[in-house]
């Protein structure tokens, strides 16, 4: 293909998604650095002249933000690129350039590794990004309509299953292999069950939804569930360990390294924790909305995709 055939069909194709009436957004900026041990007045800003307040201990720092602190403010930051951090003084501003510190004006020192904590976030960020675009509406609540994810992952040190729920006017049956739980009513969005110690393996898994006492809805097919073996979960609980070391227990890291051992439900339950306290952080709301669709939550992903838009556009705090 010649350049000017290139250009050719790139002219053509930028006219059909115009006339389609979508449009090319720019490239998603991404998390490259977690503030942490933030003490005092610290604020942040995506562009260097609007800076809000941080008013929890920690936050996530997208690429090309900013960060300063006032007279009596410090806090550290945890870089992805050379697994470095640093901690930064009073009266400080610094900006994240590619990873890196760009611009500093006041004092900061270096400290020990990162020990990796951050890996893999901005390949996970851009992964995420791709659940955000869904023209769908909220499911009619006429019928009841129980989806499940086809596989999914428990462990010892996280038993939790999560599913939508379909009314506080339902309780369920839980069906585990040969096991059966009753599960009772929630006034939650979700029903939450933790397992009671099963041994690991595989076990196929279905939930039927009950009123009065009567089966109302009872699955077509089964689900797969495994339970990991100890050996299995070792990686996963190192990673878990290290993020109460370096990041004070950070939930939405742990979510992400759940997620990435494909341990699902006990990871929506860490990002709608870490959403609880940290509503602002809009820009980091596509992993939340990942999980919502990784277990079928329809309604709660709809939810979700309602308060972000690209960079927290129309949200609160920074995003604003």
């Amino acid at each position: 293909m010649n350049i000017f055939t290139f250009f050719y069909r790139l002219t053509i194709f930028i006219a059909c998604m115009s006339i389609s009436g979508i449009v090319l957004a720019a490239p998603a900026k991404v998390p490259l650095a977690l503030l942490i041990n933030v003490e005092g007045d610290v604020s942040v800003s995506k562009d260097g002249h609007k800076f809000f307040p941080v008013t929890t201990k920690e936050r996530f720092i997208m690429d090309g933000h900013h960060v300063q602190t006032g007279a009596n403010g410090k806090a550290e930051l945890i870089f992805l690129q050379k697994d470095t951090m640093c901690g930064i003084q009073p009266d400080s501003h610094i900006e994240i350039l590619n990873g890196y510190i760009k611009k500093v004006t006041g004092k900061f020192t270096d400290l020990e590794s990162s020990e990796k904590i951050l890996e893999d976030i901005d390949r996970e960020y851009l992964h995420a990004m791709k659940y955000t675009i869904s023209r769908k509406s909220k499911s009619k609540k006429d019928k009841i309509d129980m989806s499940l994810p086809k596989s999914i992952s428990a462990c010892k040190a996280f038993p939790l299953l999560i599913w939508e729920n379909c009314g506080q006017e339902y309780n369920y049956r839980l069906t585990v292999g040969s096991n059966k739980f009753d599960v009772p009513p929630s006034k939650d969005a979700v029903v939450r069950f933790s397992l009671p110690e099963i041994k690991p393996g595989e076990y196929e898994y279905s939930v039927e939804v009950l009123k009065a006492g009567e089966i109302i809805y009872k699955p077509r097919r089964t689900a797969t569930l495994t339970i990991l073996a100890d050996d299995a979960s070792k990686p996963l609980l190192a990673s878990k360990a290290l993020i109460e070391k370096k990041a004070q227990g950070n939930l939405l890291l742990l979510g992400m390294r759940l997620e990435q051992n494909d341990i699902e439900s006990a990871a929506y339950d860490a990002y709608d924790r870490y959403f609880q306290t940290h509503p602002d952080e809009n820009e980091m709301r596509p992993f939340f909305i990942r999980a919502c669709h990784n277990l079928k939550l329809k309604d709660l992903k709809m939810d979700q995709l309602l308060l972000f838009s690209p960079e927290g556009a129309g949200g609160r705090g920074l995003s604003r």
